[in-house]
């Protein structure tokens, strides 16, 4: 709201509908007065000036609106206003306040529907009334625009932040199975290591190692495909009990210090990318075991959805769990949560991979969970009709 613009505004209307003087100076200075009370408050409002048909007659009608302030207005403040006309009154309007005033006009204007739609379009069509207003726009797209500017830079920050992170954090990951490939390396090589025995142990140890190197670029790699939309995908129809088993018969060796249990549904064919979905099955996998207890027990289990039209696989464990506010993060790029940072290797990007490949899939994947008790991940991916 503004006090000279919202005069010069309504004098503009009162020529379009052709107000006589009198008219014009009295509902003119009830606007004036309730907007210099208003901006003594708040600068933040709304004025509308309109027409409203009531039995017949026309009266000319204008609604100020202001956001909740904390303290009311007193309308003892308005009683000069509410003496110029003769309906005035107060009301909420969604989560803002409303004060209404209105005044009646002559028959003489003659306010047929036609000739309303004429100055509707007329007052639509309006321009700047005065170069003070033109000044208050270009402010206002000014202000508009620094204020985009401020968030862009805030988020490039922001990002700028993250990457930093990211960065730190990748280096960290890779640089240690980088190290301990180095030890062994030179262990191999020393006068220590004198039996095949030895050596196997060592080659072992490396091998692992480079699994983990292996695993940590190929997030990587993904994880950029992703950003670019290049991560490419060989959809072929699939036998869905067929392929887990195989899947999880592979996988077991990964996790040998765990008890894998199966309980499937009747079988059915799915057209997905087997590579990419074992790499989901492998990543779920991998963590159900990363964060419980050797020796518990992970449950792999598919049920058909009630409409017959989505494979639902569960994937449960009786780890740590994820705390409540994590579980809408969990799918974040980057995110790891606060209990494992430090105590788990990582780059938080291997649930983030999980969830873009299912979508790919025209699935949903979802988490259910309670600290210290354990977590279940699902996977609903479309059956073939």
């Amino acid at each position: 709201m503004d006090l000279v613009l919202s005069n010069q505004k309504f004098f503009k209307v009162a020529e379009l509908l052709r107000l006589n003087l009198s008219l014009k100076s009295t509902f003119g200075s009830a606007i004036s007065e309730v907007v210099r009370v208003m901006t003594e408050h708040t600068d933040e409002g709304l004025l509308l000036i309109g027409i409203d048909e009531q039995n017949r007659r026309h009266q000319l009608v204008c609604r100020v609106l202001y956001p909740n302030i904390g303290t009311p207005i007193s309308m003892d403040l308005f009683h000069y206003a509410k003496k110029l006309v003769p309906v005035f009154n107060t009301s909420t309007f969604g989560e803002s306040f409303c004060i209404e005033f209105s005044i009646g006009l002559p028959k003489s204007l003659n306010l047929t529907k036609e000739n309303i739609k004429l100055i509707h379009s007329g007052i639509r069509n309006l321009g700047p009334v005065s170069s003070y207003e033109e000044l208050k726009i270009s402010k206002n797209m000014l202000f508009e625009k620094t204020k985009i500017q401020k968030k862009e830079l805030i988020a490039s920050k922001f990002l700028n932040e993250l990457k930093s992170e990211f960065i730190s954090m990748a280096s960290h990951e890779l640089k240690t199975p980088i190290t301990i490939l180095k030890a062994y390396g030179q262990l191999a090589l020393s006068s220590k290591i004198t039996t095949l025995s030895q050596v196997q142990v060592i080659v072992e140890k490396m091998n692992s190692q480079c699994t983990k190197l292996s695993m940590l670029a190929m997030q990587l790699l993904d994880s950029a495909k992703i950003e670019n939309g290049q991560l490419e995908y060989e959809m072929i129809d699939t036998d869905f009990n067929s392929f887990l088993d195989k899947t999880i018969e592979d996988l077991k060796y990964l996790i040998p210090s765990h008890r894998i249990t199966t309980q499937f549904c009747s079988s059915q064919q799915i057209k997905l990318d087997q590579l990419r979905i074992e790499q989901v099955l492998s990543n779920l996998l991998s963590n159900a075991a990363k964060y419980s207890e050797n020796n518990t027990e992970i449950l792999v289990k598919t049920v058909r959805s009630s409409e017959n039209d989505f494979m639902i696989l569960s994937i449960s464990d009786q780890g740590i769990g994820i705390a409540e506010n994590g579980l809408t993060k969990i799918f974040e790029k980057f995110h790891r949560e606060p209990e494992v940072l430090g105590k788990q290797s990582g780059l938080g990007m291997g649930m983030y991979i999980a969830s873009q490949i299912v979508h790919a899939h025209g699935g949903r994947i979802w988490v259910t969970s309670k600290q210290g008790v354990g977590s279940t991940f699902f996977i609903a991916l479309p059956m073939e009709c």
